[in-house]
């Protein structure tokens, strides 16, 4: 069963969450990711919520964790790195990929020699990519903006909890103002205390678990509506 006809436990009937959905995705929303799984779930995971390839999507990639997989892998099949749609940023890697267009704002981008700290880096680049995107071709259409965040994991370790929440905050701020739909991956139990710490943070989790031999599996927890469904396919 994929998501088009999940529905909340209890519930008869798919409505009462295709609506939410439907409303998050007009609105813009961001999303925390959980669940502790390997890395081959969570790229499968950025892939499917970066949107189809066919789709009309504006996509961002900002990897801050050296043990994840590349940025470009994160990609949905058939997209390339190089499209005029596509910002990446990999920290540890010391690489970018930036659309053609947008080279000229790269100059406005605080180096890593600056006095701010990665993570002020971080924000201030994905800033700049969402400002770009918002400025070209006439405005982003809801949900047209997709940016993923890997991952919050590595950022607990290195910073304390206000500090990750002022960046979730005014990461989200950004995404909400375009109508976007931001996804941050924290490849933990949905139970753990980081996750119970962070998680009023954002508008939905979504909670990923892979069981031998099965299809890997989400739920997603909706707080506003003290709600969760169904197990259902990713």
């Amino acid at each position: 069963m994929s998501l088009q006809r999940a529905r909340f436990r209890g519930d008869c009937s798919t409505h009462e969450f295709q609506e939410v959905l439907k409303r998050l995705k007009h609105d813009g929303c961001n999303l925390l990711v959980t669940g502790a799984v390997s890395e081959d779930v969570t790229v499968q995971a950025t892939q499917t919520l970066l949107g189809a390839p066919d789709a009309e999507r504006k996509r961002v990639i900002a990897l801050a964790d050296p043990s994840a997989e590349s940025a470009y892998e994160r990609l949905p099949p058939g997209v390339e790195s190089d499209d005029p749609d596509v910002w990446i940023i990999d920290q540890d890697a010391c690489q970018r990929s930036v659309p053609k267009a947008a080279e000229s704002a790269t100059a406005s981008l605080p180096s890593e020699g600056t006095d701010r700290s990665a993570l002020g880096r971080l924000r201030e680049e994905v800033v700049v990519a969402i400002d770009f995107f918002a400025d070209a071709d006439g405005g982003l259409d809801p949900s047209e903006l997709r940016l993923s965040v890997s991952s919050l994991g590595r950022m607990a370790h290195e910073h304390d909890p206000d500090r990750i929440a002022r960046f979730v905050r005014s990461v989200s701020a950004m995404v909400k103002g375009v109508h976007g739909m931001a996804h941050y991956h924290l490849p933990r139990p949905d139970d753990d205390e980081v996750v119970e710490q962070l998680g009023p943070l954002f508008d939905a989790r979504i909670e990923l678990r892979k069981r031998d031999g099965l299809p890997t599996e989400q739920r997603w927890h909706v707080p506003q509506h003290d709600q969760t469904t169904e197990w259902v396919r990713l």
